[in-house]
């Protein structure tokens, strides 16, 4: 079973990452979803893993794509920030479009996780400015060949 570590809107401040270290453990990978892209770099170090990011509406010079797909353990998996599709429905058809598992999306700094007709709906909230009296958030993704599961991670739910 590989696990991925998913955060989004994290503009900067990544120190809440410290705090969720023993409910991660290992994780196989980083996927950031936007606002501070770069951020990525220095939580893959902490994480020892490596990275997958998009750019988010406030990563105008980043290099990152706006969107990207990753197949990991036969499962298609669609990255976004969220910015460019809004809307629940959007995002269920752009998951449907990419032939995607599901879809990760952010930019509304509000953690949410539901499966809509066999997609998973994933944001993970934001580390830094959570819009959310749950505070801080990111998700855990775990994958096998056969399921794709997630879960939200609160700092405030220590």
């Amino acid at each position: 079973m590989s696990k991925i570590a998913v955060v989004s809107d994290t503009h900067g401040l990544i120190e809440n990452i410290r705090p969720l270290l023993h409910r991660l453990g290992q994780v196989d990978a980083l996927y950031h979803l936007g606002d501070h892209a770069a951020d990525a770099i220095e939580l893959s170090r902490i994480l020892n893993c490596g990275y997958v990011a998009v750019r988010g509406n406030c990563d105008p010079f980043s290099p990152a794509p706006l969107d990207t797909i990753v197949d990991w353990h036969g499962h298609r998996i669609l990255l976004l920030h969220g910015h460019t599709v809004s809307g629940r429905q959007h995002l269920y058809y752009a998951a449907k479009q990419a032939n995607a598992d599901a879809v990760l999306f952010g930019h509304s700094h509000v953690p949410s996780v539901e499966t809509v007709e066999g997609v998973l709906m994933l944001n993970p909230g934001s580390l830094s400015r959570p819009r959310t009296p749950k505070g801080p958030s990111m998700a855990l993704i775990k994958l096998s060949d056969t399921e794709l599961t997630a879960e939200l991670l609160f700092l405030n739910s220590l």
